[in-house]
């Protein structure tokens, strides 16, 4: 039996960049969705849509693509967003496997660095004699499965198998766990093979003779080379607390709801435990939390282009009062004196707009 499994550190399981929802805003109009109502009820920044290595939730993409298929009726909505994409969405990951000498090895990298694009992905092969199983797993805090995550994910991976072969990779069979939908229409255009559902996992069934099928024109040397560049960043921050905090503090804040025992929950962890870690830097998890909001703060505020009422609402603050005080409690002076000093105020006009929607 080969089994290759992902250990990384534990954020991994949780967050994703925002390229894993690449296409989601044409899909969602296609089939009569507001794409930005739909992230905002999920609690995620429409922002996103435009900045493809912004950290998400895991389990916030699960369930904005549930709702999807919900409120549009297509029962396949994460098959059909996996059928806008490309091998070159994968990133430098596409790189990798594109050098890889075989499928086998190519799934064995998937497997190993799935983490750069999708921490919350679980890949993994076994051999079973004449057959193979790929295994797919999605790692989420909440109770249950995400059907549509699941789909999209076994959609995204056979059709990064098929590229690697100039589409001549053809399983056994599918599997899902969850049950068979109303129609099949959709499945069969995009995955083309017979599916199994109601299994206890969810796994691409295929002859293990066909992992050790060729890639053709792949550079092995070149692979090696990327390989040992992602092995060393994935070494340099696996065991960085603060770096880990951070990152889920920037995922948390927009939506309003981050606290201490969030970010805790989100790193599989306890709030002591976490902070004891933190301790050896200086820090605890609310001061690295007020740290990101106000580096987010003067991020938004320099750009110039945003009123205090747009910035508070995008760190996550109720009303632009709120913002106002928490801005003068943490600066020692109002935004619009700390844009002034810096340069960067705006007409009196504009000023007196924005205080009049901070009160």
């Amino acid at each position: 039996m080969n089994e290759l499994r992902d250990e990384k550190s534990p954020v991994a399981g949780h967050l994703t960049r925002g390229a894993t929802l690449t296409g989601y805003d044409a899909l969602a109009r296609s089939v009569g969705l507001d794409p930005v109502r739909m992230m905002k009820l999920a609690g995620l920044p429409p922002s996103m849509l435009s900045d493809k290595d912004t950290l998400i939730s895991v389990d916030s993409v699960a369930t904005l693509l549930e709702a999807s298929a919900r409120e549009s009726g297509q029962e396949a909505f994460g098959l059909l967003l996996a059928e806008t994409r490309r091998i070159s969405n994968l990133g430098v990951l596409a790189a990798v496997v594109r050098e890889e000498p075989t499928l086998r090895a190519a799934l064995e990298s998937l497997a190993r660095y799935q983490c750069v694009q999708n921490g919350g992905l679980r890949l993994w092969t076994e051999d079973m004699g004449q057959f193979a199983m790929v295994f797919l797993q999605l790692r989420l805090q909440r109770h249950g499965t995400s059907r549509q995550g699941i789909e999209m994910a076994a959609g995204i991976t056979l059709r990064t198998l098929r590229a690697l072969t100039h589409d001549d990779f053809d399983p056994v069979s599918i599997c899902f766990s969850h049950g068979r939908p109303n129609s099949l229409d959709v499945h069969s255009r995009v995955l083309g093979v017979p599916i199994d559902f109601l299994h206890p996992f969810n796994a691409i069934v295929c002859r293990s003779r066909d992992l050790d099928r060729p890639i053709p024109q792949a550079d092995p040397e070149l692979g090696h080379a990327l390989k040992r560049w992602l092995d060393q960043q994935l070494t340099e921050s696996k065991d960085e607390p603060l770096d880990r905090v951070r990152q889920v503090a920037r995922v948390l804040i927009p939506s309003g709801t981050c606290s201490v025992e969030r970010v805790a929950e989100h790193l599989g962890t306890h709030r002591r435990t976490l902070n004891r870690q933190l301790s050896v830097s200086g820090e605890s998890v609310s001061t690295v939390i007020e740290g990101v909001r106000a580096e987010m703060a003067q991020s938004y505020l320099t750009g110039g282009a945003r009123t205090c009422y747009e910035v508070g609402q995008l760190l996550g603050f109720a009303s632009g009062a709120e913002f106002s005080r928490w801005f003068r409690a943490h600066f020692g002076m109002t935004a619009s004196e700390w844009m002034a000093v810096r340069g960067l105020g705006r007409t009196h006009h504009a000023a007196h707009n924005e205080q009049a929607k901070t009160s």
